[in-house]
């Protein structure tokens, strides 16, 4: 119920806090705290209902409950850690359990929108979302698609033979496509996301392999069984389509749950007080050079040269969000993000109620029940002025030098002397470390101009060396003439 709870039981999750550091290139670390108000009036509105307690109005000091935590994307968890309130033990549900609880879920959803969910479309929903990703990416890489191109056909049937021990016959697997295809599309329009080649629910094939090792699924299953809960989906998908808005949440949490699950803690809680739970987990940053937005509200110096930072957040759901991001390393700069949806799109209207920034911390507030269920923010990533001063006047010296050192006249020692100073400034920038990868990303592209300058500087060093730029010597004859001239003028003496 609290996945999707009644309008009267809102406001039971009061508070989201969501706290990212960008630790390097690689590494963002998420903290999440997430505040529930007194559950008592839930709970005393289900419990008599099940008859087996006896409450006689008034709750145990302590219940034992499964509160959603997040609705994340299906990978590994790293570094993962979950805290429950006052510090006491929380415990994330197995991945099955949750797959069992999103079922009833949308067994809810779709009942209230008219069209229950048959049980053999049941057992494809569960199949759904209990496929991984890593299923396919990290048993058979060399199948994993690049970007947003569609999985290949063969990639599918192969998977499925290797990983699922499903042998099926390409004409058979072929018709199976042509069966899946509106209900694709329809789950995809509901979603409105970017398309995903490895989301079970973009690519309904993948499922199959979670269908054929549903332990609830009857026994022996047979292709010609799979057929007919295949065609069972599809039937079901297809009436909810015609049930109009009333069928959009069911259409898109299922698609949701092709890509995300639902993280579940068990936690001890006092029902008549309110509660707080703790969430740390690492995800990869995503860092892109370019800036994904492209409309005429972006200078064009931070759309072509500023790096930025591409944050996921989960704005959505009844009460308060808190976000902020920021940094480990003091010499990385944040610029004001820019809110968009995950077709980098700008967000028109973010219903930002509170904003805190500065050059390392970005942070804003809102309670706007209208506001995006999902967005991103773009970040944009800068070194401090202490650095990009020193590395843009050594950029400017190398090239000088590499400039002088091109032109067609020699050089005497002096000039050869101040020529070496800035490639040893030049040198020494390149052979520094930096505190962290992110800076050392973020410089990048100018510690490869200044290699590239230096690199330049030793080639034109060197073919000054073989002869390049050096005048040929004059003839004899002449340098003879021009000293007879000479102590001509200068006389006997």
């Amino acid at each position: 119920m609290l996945l999707a709870p009644p309008a009267e039981y809102q406001g039971l999750r009061r508070r989201v806090v969501d706290q990212f550091t960008i630790v390097s290139a690689n590494r963002c670390q998420l903290a999440r705290s997430i505040n529930w108000g007194p559950l008592d009036g839930l709970l005393n509105s289900i419990v008599p209902g099940t008859g087996r307690l006896d409450t006689a109005g008034r709750l145990p000091p302590e219940v034992c409950l499964l509160l959603p935590i997040s609705t994340l994307p299906k990978r590994a968890l790293v570094g993962f850690d979950l805290v429950g309130p006052g510090g006491s033990d929380a415990h994330l549900m197995p991945y099955g359990t949750s797959v069992a609880i999103q079922g009833n879920l949308i067994a809810l959803l779709a009942e209230a929108a008219g069209c229950p969910l048959p049980g053999p479309a049941r057992r494809v929903v569960d199949a759904i979302s209990r496929f991984r990703p890593g299923r396919l990416t990290g048993n058979l890489p060399q199948l994993a698609p690049r970007g947003d191109r569609p999985l290949p056909f063969e990639a599918v049937r192969t998977y499925l033979d290797a990983e699922a021990d499903l042998v099926v016959p390409a004409p058979t697997l072929r018709s199976w496509q042509e069966l899946l295809e509106p209900a694709q599309n329809l789950l995809g329009r509901a979603l409105d996301e970017p398309f995903d080649p490895l989301s079970s629910a973009d690519t309904l094939l993948l499922a199959v392999g979670e269908l054929w090792r549903d332990p609830d699924v009857p026994t022996p299953l047979e292709i010609g069984h799979i057929e007919y809960y295949l065609r069972e989906f599809t039937t079901w998908i297809g009436e909810l389509s015609l049930a109009g808005a009333a069928a959009t949440p069911v259409l898109s949490t299922v698609a949701e749950y092709g890509r995300r699950w639902e993280a579940l803690a068990a936690v001890i809680v006092d029902p008549y007080r309110p509660c707080l739970i703790k969430m740390k987990e690492e995800r990869r940053t995503i860092l892109a050079r370019r800036h994904p937005v492209r409309d005429g509200e972006v200078p064009m110096r931070q759309r072509w040269l500023t790096p930025v930072a591409l944050v996921d957040i989960d704005p959505g759901g009844p009460g308060s969000y808190h976000v902020s991001v920021g940094t480990d390393d003091s010499s990385i700069e944040l610029s004001t993000p820019i809110t968009v949806d995950l077709w980098h799109r700008r967000i028109a209207r973010t219903y930002v109620e509170d904003v805190h920034g500065n050059r390392e911390v970005y942070a804003f507030y809102s309670t706007d029940a209208r506001r995006a269920a999902r967005a991103r923010l773009v970040v944009g990533l800068s070194v401090s002025p202490d650095v990009w001063r020193v590395a843009a006047a050594i950029g400017i010296l190398m090239s000088l030098t590499v400039a002088l050192s091109a032109l067609p006249f020699q050089l005497g020692a002096d000039a050869v002397a101040v020529v070496a100073v800035p490639s040893s400034f030049a040198a020494t920038v390149l052979l520094t470390r930096e505190r962290s990868s992110l800076a050392a990303w973020v410089l990048g592209p100018t510690k490869q101009a200044l290699l590239a300058l230096l690199v330049a500087l030793a080639v034109l060093s060197g073919l000054r060396a073989l002869g390049w730029h050096t005048p040929p010597d004059e003839p004899a004859s002449s340098i003879m003439s021009g000293q007879a001239q000479e102590t001509g003028r200068r006389g006997p003496g």
